[in-house]
């Protein structure tokens, strides 16, 4: 005999709770936009304060930019699967692009547009993860043994690239979250 404690508990237990979107945001795009902030002030402190003026600031600057850069990272994929989840957006358009830029059936010009704008900050954001990698490879060898350097102009060109990324990615996140904010105003 079950009585009703023991079946609403085993109901429970085969009930699968969708997390609302409040909850994705506090659980994964909160946690990403702190870290990415504080990876932001940090790599932008290390690439613009001499080493001169204080060799331990820098590394401290520069481990702190490396450790929130790597858990910005781990926020923000899962963010973003739980986010193309609610938005009925198959996962497969951030790896295939072309796929992501056809109109849907009914689609709004905000609607698209806010889609398109989405999908250019994920490709953004990835682009600056992978330049962040190629900046810390070779590090990553040498803390291993093994000495490969690119050449100087090379970690120029990366590390350019990183920042520029970085500070587009900026941008980007702005624009997105400014015309979100616009649209729920009219």
């Amino acid at each position: 005999m079950t009585t009703t404690v023991i079946a609403k508990h085993q109901t429970s237990e085969r009930t699968f709770v969708r997390a609302s979107a409040a909850q994705i945001v506090k659980s994964y795009l909160l946690p990403f936009m702190v870290c990415f902030a504080v990876a932001l002030v940090s790599g932008l402190f290390y690439y613009l304060v001499p080493r001169s003026w204080n060799w331990f600031a820098s590394q401290a600057a520069l481990w702190i930019h490396l450790v929130a850069g790597v858990v910005a990272f781990f926020f923000l994929v899962p963010y973003l699967l739980s986010h193309y989840k609610q938005k009925k957006e198959s996962p497969l358009d951030l790896i295939f692009v072309w796929r992501a830029f056809r109109r849907r059936e009914n689609e709004s010009n905000w609607t698209y547009q806010q889609r398109i704008y989405g999908h250019i900050l994920n490709w953004i954001m990835a682009l600056l993860g992978l330049s962040g990698l190629a900046l810390l490879v070779p590090s990553l060898l040498w803390m291993s043994g093994f000495v490969w350097m690119a050449g100087y102009s090379a970690y120029r060109v990366a590390n350019a690239a990183h920042l520029g990324l970085a500070l587009l990615t900026l941008a980007f996140i702005g624009f997105h979250v400014a015309r979100r904010r616009k649209r729920k105003t009219h």
